[in-house]
């Protein structure tokens, strides 16, 4: 093969590895977290996830923040199983704060599938809750772990979740 032959041909070869190189498709990563973005659920009001606080910083002093409204993400950890009437996300240290769906006349505003799992943005009202023996008694029969005598809550706007892959 002659010298330009060998040049053409090195020219071309290089061009076909850059051309396929960058038809590569992206890392999986990059495609999953885009996809279990695109199928997140919104229960009730819409939700902007730019504000939420994380769950542990929230449940670290949650005093500073009674009745107030809050934006908060973590894992939910428990889901009622009677009604999805309520979910819980777990602070990894501290007991779980439950977020409950505001009831109406007529019900709930809105309900959260029993199956629900990922990863929560929770919009609402937070507060600091005694809790008698009854309403203890009420959440075990949901499926809830035992209540403890006081536990933070979230009267929930909007939920918004991005589910486990």
């Amino acid at each position: 093969m002659s010298t330009p032959a060998r040049l053409c041909f090195l020219s071309a070869l290089v061009c076909f590895a850059v051309l396929a190189g960058a038809c590569q498709p992206e890392p999986a990563s990059s495609r999953d977290a885009a996809a279990q973005a695109q199928d997140a659920e919104t229960y009730g009001a819409p939700v902007d996830a730019a504000s939420a606080r994380t769950v542990a910083e929230v449940a670290a002093k949650p005093s500073k923040l009674d009745d107030t409204t809050v934006t908060v993400q973590g894992r939910i950890s428990t889901v009622c199983q009677k009604k999805g009437c309520w979910l819980a996300l777990d602070t990894g240290t501290a007991p779980p704060i439950r977020v409950l769906v505001p009831r109406t006349d007529d019900g709930y505003d809105f309900t959260v599938p029993t199956t629900l799992s990922g990863r929560a943005t929770v919009t609402g009202t937070l507060q600091t809750v005694e809790f008698d023996a009854a309403t203890q008694k009420h959440l075990a029969e949901d499926g809830a772990p035992p209540a403890p005598a006081q536990e933070v809550q979230i009267a929930a706007t909007g939920i918004r979740v991005v589910p486990d892959a």
